[in-house]
């Protein structure tokens, strides 16, 4: 071996190294948190190129989200150079996109499909529900999209089959009204993805040998589609090198089944799996309280965390009367250890810690919690106190009000006929087009077969105002279009939010639009280099790709709030964990081993403290309910915990009615 490649293998562990240097596959790597994974996922990528001297474009890494793809890009390309941007590396959706972009024709796909975002996809749904003549409110419309995603899986044979009664003309329904925007959906990505490669025989067989060697990262999230989808790419050779935990899968409300983790040596009689237990992340005292807890699962490869960290503090339990006295106590832990929250604290962004003489920041905090809602009295509270602080996961970034502006805008210039664009933009700015009427020319464009662009030159439902102003608009996207290609994808942004009025107009409503916009120029920025139409097309399939947790940045100093499901693959210095209660963690009627195993992510995402906080007493989704502290409290030593229980709130005693005189 050269003497770089010896200088990586020498920076692993015996466990690490042993599964970068193993053969071909099948190779499972089972990775506890904190264990490094994507060092030793990255360093094998390196070592296939350097010492098996693969080619870039042989070699196939995939992962679920941009975030995760993006940092081993990063890691390969410090220990490679350029070699990195030529190896194959992105998510499930993002290749089955490509894959589709080429070979799509043969499935009749329009060459210039789009994505469609969850926005389109609730605008598309409500349509075709309009057309069978089915409830097309908010609440019935998503959970058609649910149910349509359901009866996808058991068409393609990955789900048990059920009575599909009526399901099959909606979900026809739905895909004639995507088609008709020229969109798919981010689950049919995946769906045709896989019909492609079972069907066509010669693409198939040309992807395997394009192919030498798949690499799958978070296997234990990998859902029957993508096992498919895997099966395909590596062929009889399995050349299959997969890493991941089944101690941490927690999608399986997405689909996800771990069962392939377990049985992976049945599945590959010749199989080899190499198990990964020295956790670099957290102290021993957090390390000791996971593995208690999650020995409990009967379903599990054993896996024990070790670590040779410095011992920290025990993990604290702490008992509130209701979330009112849990979001104060939260703030003001943040404070005493952040130290306070004066402007000039929060310019500098951070202050030093007298109990452990380091720096801290706000950013070194999370607070973790089953779902949104319980953090709702918490962002009050640290509103109020003035704590920075974003929630992450509960809306995307490409889904605020002017970045979806902009984005309808661009797709509407890449594709006049993408009928949910169009129907976007029609009156923003306002253009005197109401819902009534835009409703009349939907329904007139359906009438005809036509896309709303192509409808509004013989509208007969628009006043002569309206017209005036629908072409206007139609004008201006075609005087745009031919101006693309003179600027750069950031300047084109820009150009097109100020000429068609929108900057100004939502600038208007709330400043604060103001930021988005240059923050959605500055992602943009990166596809500055390449030719604006181009970019164009990139640009907007990341955005359509893109998942909420992707918008995460560990650069922003400021407190997180989030899932737990979002917070799997971070990791921070500090974490509170909210509403470890029955009912909520774990989940009533839920499967008790996968809450366990949520509570188990929530656990490990700490590297040195964890504070898990229950309330006797919680308002949630209108009603207030006594509660109970969650079992999972009671399944690690109480030699590994200190308890803490805040006194209940004093009642006000009713004072005593006055005496009405009855002599007035």
């Amino acid at each position: 071996m050269n003497v770089e490649t010896n200088r990586w293998l020498e920076d692993l562990n015996d466990r690490q190294r042993e599964a970068v240097l193993a053969g071909d596959g099948p190779v499972l790597v089972v990775a506890g948190p904190g264990t490094g994974k994507t060092k030793t996922l990255t360093v094998r990528l390196a070592y296939l190129l350097a010492e098996r001297r693969i080619a870039p474009e042989a070699l196939l890494a995939v992962t679920f989200t941009t975030r995760a793809a993006r940092e081993m890009r990063e890691r390969l390309e410090r220990l490679i150079g350029s070699q990195a941007d030529r190896v194959v590396l992105g998510t499930f959706h993002g290749f089955c996109f490509q894959l589709l972009k080429t070979e799509g024709h043969r499935l009749d796909l329009p060459p210039d499909f789009g994505v469609a975002d969850r926005r389109d996809q609730i605008t598309i749904m409500q349509r075709a529900l309009r057309r069978v003549g089915e409830p097309d409110t908010r609440t019935a419309t998503q959970r058609k999209l649910h149910e349509v995603t359901a009866f996808r899986r058991r068409q393609a044979n990955v789900e048990p089959p059920v009575d599909d009664t009526g399901m099959t003309e909606i979900a026809e329904a739905y895909q004639r009204q995507l088609r008709k925007c020229e969109l798919l959906d981010f689950d049919e990505l995946l769906f045709l993805g896989v019909r492609l490669l079972e069907g066509y025989a010669d693409v198939r067989e040309s992807l395997q040998q394009q192919y030498e060697h798949v690499l799958v990262d978070e296997f234990q999230d990998v859902d029957p589609v993508q096992r498919q989808l895997l099966r395909f790419l590596a062929g009889d050779r399995n050349r299959l090198w997969a890493v991941g935990d089944g101690d941490q899968a927690i999608y399986a409300f997405r689909g996800a089944e771990s069962e392939h983790l377990l049985r992976f040596e049945q599945h590959f009689p010749n199989g080899r799996v190499i198990t990964l237990e020295q956790s670099y992340r957290f102290t021993p005292q957090i390390a000791a309280v996971a593995s208690q807890v999650i020995r409990r699962n009967a379903s599990r490869r054993p896996v024990t965390l070790n670590t040779a960290n410095a011992s920290g503090v025990p993990v604290h339990v702490v008992s509130f009367p209701d979330e009112q006295a849990e979001a104060a106590w939260i703030v003001r832990q943040i404070e005493e250890r952040v130290g306070g929250t004066s402007h000039y604290q929060q310019y500098r962004g951070k202050v030093t810690d007298t109990v452990s003489q380091r720096e801290q920041s706000f950013r070194d905090v999370a607070v973790l919690c089953r779902l949104h809602a319980l953090t709702k009295p918490l962002q009050e509270a640290l509103r109020n106190s003035g704590i920075p602080h974003r929630v992450v996961g509960e809306a995307r970034f490409f889904d605020k009000a002017i970045v979806k502006d902009v984005l309808a805008y661009l797709r509407v210039i890449l594709n006049p006929h993408d009928d949910s664009s169009f129907a976007h933009v029609l009156n923003r700015p306002p253009r005197g087009i109401g819902g009534q009427t835009q409703a009349a020319l939907e329904a007139e464009a359906e009438r005809y077969g036509l896309s709303l662009y192509a409808a509004l030159g013989r509208s007969a439902v628009l006043s002569p105002s309206q017209t005036r102003g629908a072409k206007s608009l139609v004008q201006l996207m075609d005087d745009v279009r031919k101006n693309k290609d003179e600027q750069s994808l950031s300047q084109f942004i820009a150009y097109v939010a100020d000429v068609t009025g929108l900057r100004q107009w939502r600038i208007d409503q709330d400043p604060r639009h103001e930021n988005d916009l240059l923050l959605l120029r500055s992602i943009a920025a990166k596809y500055d280099g390449v030719n604006t139409g181009k970019a164009l097309e990139q640009f907007l399939e990341e955005a359509s790709l893109a998942v909420e947790v992707d918008d995460y940045d560990a650069s922003i100093d400021a407190v997180s709030l989030m899932t737990i499901h979002a917070a799997k693959g971070l990791e921070f210095p500090e974490v509170m964990l909210c509403g470890v209660e029955e009912g909520s963690l774990p989940r009533e009627n839920g499967d008790l081993e996968e809450e366990r195993r949520l509570f188990y992510v929530g656990l490990t995402r700490a590297k040195e403290r964890v504070w898990l906080l229950h309330c006797r007493s919680r308002f949630l989704f209108g009603e207030r309910r006594d509660r109970d502290p969650s079992r999972f409290l009671q399944e690690f030593d109480e030699s590994l915990k200190e308890t803490t229980i805040m006194p209940d709130r004093p009642r006000r005693s009713k004072p005593e009615p006055e005496q009405l005189s009855l002599l007035g």
